[in-house]
């Protein structure tokens, strides 16, 4: 759920541990120190040459691209079919770069949803921690699996990095939820999200042509389509990393039924930062035109990841 925090104005996570979520705190192991051998055991050189060194760490396994089916999720929602990949050599990354590694192969990092429902579907890839694009409420972003089954949930910096940590790729889905509204409309709406998301990640102004009604409210002001075609320009022209995911979308139809409301957890990035936002759209019933966009929430401010 891609969104900007600077962009409310339209002017559009990191300490090095990394802490469990799923289980009472634990106090780290402490390592004994190792005792000096006594003279008399002072390596020989044969005793040296069968020293053995300490071994690497091993390479996580890779996972081949797979399809997630769509499904309902326990608090209702409906989630879109995706796919999921983990590609060799993509331990030992910090968060940003195994989101840019997504990016290159046309995907984005995981969704903390889109992780659990994939581990449900294969509980497999549970035995390997992996980053999510998730970002926590405070600092850092959520990290699933390490364990065995699809519970386990730890938070790390987004500068840390871990040789045992992966970074799995998804392609873009959403879980929507609607009181009311029937799984095909749920849907339907979901695809006029993913479509705009899909456009604006590909930072071409123009194509968003489409989606804008003849007056549309961006952030803080009505303007007519020519304009707001014009404020995305110049953010895409300034920010040549804007991206913009969102996890999940909140919908819902007024008496009137005149228009829908989307209102979405969108992760956004720009600038070199990260947020999580609270984006509300609003559609033309019908058409499926953007009459407004807003952002009345913030879940955490953009920063450094």
């Amino acid at each position: 759920m891609f969104v900007r925090v600077g962009m409310v104005a339209l002017s559009l996570v990191l300490g090095t541990g990394c802490r469990d979520e799923s289980a009472s705190p634990t106090k780290a192991p402490e390592t004994a120190p190792s005792a000096a051998p006594p003279a008399s055991a002072a390596l020989t050189p044969s005793r040296v040459e069968s020293a053995a060194p300490s071994p690497a760490a091993p390479s996580l396994p890779a996972l081949p691209s797979r399809k997630v089916p769509s499904k309902t999720l326990a608090d209702g929602s409906l989630l879109g079919e995706f796919s999921f990949e983990r590609a060799a050599g993509d331990e030992g990354m910090a968060w940003l770069a195994a989101e840019d590694a997504c990016v290159a192969a046309g995907k984005h990092l995981c969704t903390a949803t889109q992780w659990q429902a994939a581990c449900e579907a294969d509980p497999a890839i549970s035995a390997v921690e992996t980053w999510t694009l998730t970002p926590e409420r405070d600092a850092g972003f959520f990290v699933r699996g390490g364990g065995v089954g699809c519970g386990r949930k730890t938070v790390a910096p987004g500068a840390q990095a871990s040789p045992f940590r992966a970074g799995a790729c998804c392609t873009p889905a959403l879980a929507a939820a609607g009181r009311d509204i029937q799984p095909a409309m749920l849907r339907a709406m979901a695809k006029n999200v993913l479509d705009l998301e899909r456009t604006l990640n590909a930072r071409r102004a123009s194509a968003l042509t489409g989606f804008f009604d003849e007056r549309v409210r961006v952030f803080l002001k009505e303007k007519s389509r020519a304009e707001a075609v014009a404020v995305f320009e110049y953010e895409f022209g300034k920010y040549e990393d804007y991206a913009a995911v969102h996890e999940l979308c909140d919908f819902s139809v007024p008496a009137d039924n005149e228009t829908y409301t989307a209102d979405c957890r969108k992760i956004s990035r720009f600038g070199g930062k990260v947020g999580h936002v609270l984006t509300r759209y609003v559609f033309v019933a019908g058409s499926g035109k953007l009459r407004s966009i807003t952002d009345p929430a913030i879940y955490r401010a953009f920063a450094e990841p």
